[in-house]
This record gives C-alpha cells, sequence and structure tokens, in this order.
C-alpha cells in the first residue's frame, strides 16, 4: 500500500508525499477481517541482532489496541529530531517514517496506518516537549513514537531535567490515553568517546521502566551491528545520522515492537475470566 503522509526535512525543506485515497474495499472491509499476525514481524538479516532492540522492554499497547479494533485507520505521530525528520535518507521513501508506515501495513492486513513525521533537527526532548500537546491537538495520534536522547546527550543536558522533562511529557500522554513507544540514541563509535553519551542512553531506559513505555533500544542494536560491520553499514558518511539501511532497520524493529505491544493488549483482552 502506498505512504499516506511523509514529512521529511532536508536542508531545511519539507516534502509531504501526496494522500492516497482508501480504496473502496478496504473502508467497507467487515472489522472481523481484521487478524493479528501470530508472532510479531521478523528483521531482514542485515537488520538482525542476538538482542532484538524491541524484546527487552515490551509492553501492552491497550490504547492502540482499542483504535485497531474500532476504526479501518489509525493514526501514528512520530516526534523527534534528525532521525525523524529523515536527515540521512536518500529520498522521502527512504526514511524510517515511510518505511514504518508500510511494514505496519504489512503486518496487520486490512489496517490503513497514517504515520505523521514531525520531526526537527537539532532538537532536545524538551522542545518536543514544549511542541508534544500541539502536535498531539492536531494530529490526534493513536499513538506517539518519540525519538529522543541524541541532542541531549551531545549537548551535555542535565540528566535529571533531562528525565524530569520526559516523565512529566510522558504523564500527561497517559492521562490522554495515548500509548506511546520511546526510541533511544543511535550507536556510533565517535558518539560513545564521550561517556556522557551512554549515561543518556541509560536515563532513556530508566524513564522507560518507570514510566511503563515501551522502548526500542536501537543503541544496543546498532552497537552490536557495528561491531560486525562497521558504522558506515548503518550510518551516513557523517558517522551521526542513518543511512538508508538505518532508517529501514530503524522501521523494522519500531514495527515489531508495535506489533508485539498490539498482540499483548490483544492476549490480556482474550484471558479467561474464571469466577468464584
Amino acid at each position: 500500500m502506498s505512504v499516506r503522509v511523509v514529512a521529511w526535512a532536508l536542508a531545511g525543506g519539507v516534502a509531504v508525499a501526496p494522500v492516497a485515497a482508501v480504496p473502496q474495499e478496504l473502508a467497507m472491509a467487515p472489522m472481523s477481517a481484521i487478524k493479528l499476525p501470530t508472532a510479531p514481524p521478523t528483521l531482514s538479516p542485515d537488520c538482525r541482532t542476538k538482542r532484538v532492540a524491541s524484546d527487552l522492554f515490551r509492553r501492552p499497547l491497550r490504547a492502540l489496541s482499542r483504535a485497531v479494533r474500532a476504526k479501518r485507520q489509525v493514526r501514528v505521530l512520530a516526534i523527534g529530531s534528525s532521525s525523524t525528520a529523515g536527515v540521512g535518507a536518500s529520498s522521502p521513501s527512504a526514511t524510517y517514517i515511510a518505511k514504518l508506515e508500510t511494514s505496519l501495513e504489512g503486518s496487520l492486513q486490512g489496517m490503513d496506518f497514517n504515520v505523521l513525521g514531525r520531526g526537527l533537527s537539532g532538537e532536545v526532548a524538551q522542545g518536543a516537549a514544549d511542541r508534544m500537546k500541539h502536535e498531539v491537538e492536531e494530529t490526534k495520534p493513536d499513538l506517539v513514537v518519540w525519538q529522543l536522547g541524541t541532542n541531549d546527550a551531545l549537548r551535555h543536558v542535565s540528566l535529571d531535567k533531562f528525565k524530569a522533562c520526559v516523565k512529566t511529557t510522558l504523564a500527561w500522554l497517559a492521562e490522554n490515553r495515548i500509548d506511546v513507544v520511546l526510541i533511544d540514541p543511535q550507536y556510533g563509535e565517535a558518539l560513545t568517546t564521550d561517556t556522557y553519551y551512554e549515561q543518556m542512553v541509560g536515563a532513556v531506559a530508566e524513564v522507560a521502566r518507570e514510566s511503563r513505555v515501551l522502548l526500542v533500544a536501537r543503541f544496543e542494536a546498532m552497537r552490536e551491528l557495528q561491531h560486525e560491520r562497521g558504522d558506515l553499514f548503518y550510518l551516513s558518511s557523517d558517522q551521526l545520522h542513518p543511512n538508508d539501511r538505518g532508517h529501514r532497520c530503524m522501521a523494522e524493529q519500531l514495527a515489531r515492537a508495535i506489533v508485539g505491544g498490539l498482540m499483548q493488549a490483544d492476549s490480556e483482552q482474550t484471558q479467561p475470566v474464571f469466577l468464584p
């Protein structure tokens, strides 16, 4: 299925893919046609690691599950910095935003996913938090994907300030019954020469645990791939932003996490109730 909306900000410009009409047969399909897969999607060989990036912090996506059962089109708000803006990708269709949309629709036949990219290059977590309410009000998402931490680490933002900002924003999203997936910073050998960088990665994991939200730990996955194949396997020549392969692997990890969260929520709903 074609990508519906892709926001791509490169060199100060924004390109938006055309909105495709929902096929009539899709719009008319009965709700019973929606069936979750029996397992989360597998990763392609060049994205596969021994510890899958989304499997350490599994969480049920209950709000997203209700949306999937209730309607044909599901909205996903992807917010973050340059990776979410599409920097490093060779075209709008190569960004993780675009790849995530097609991956989710491939895993959940009969569903129309609208993934809206709202990335700003160079933004720290506080910047995304400051515009979160506006973005949520405008897009009305069923799921928020928040890519964060890289610029905070590079700028040495206080860890306590960072964690407080993210926790407050996650609490607001929870109050509004919106599920969240966090994506921690990318790995790069040059990036980790500064010990503060890994401390920020740890801070993201700590917040995910305490707030009980799903985390895609791409740092660890990319570190394993780097040890096997080198930084330029998934990073662009600046050794900071993901290249096309990096964007694709990120999308695959996200799709696996999201489908896994849907399956976990569905399993909770179908558990038998034993009355005394």
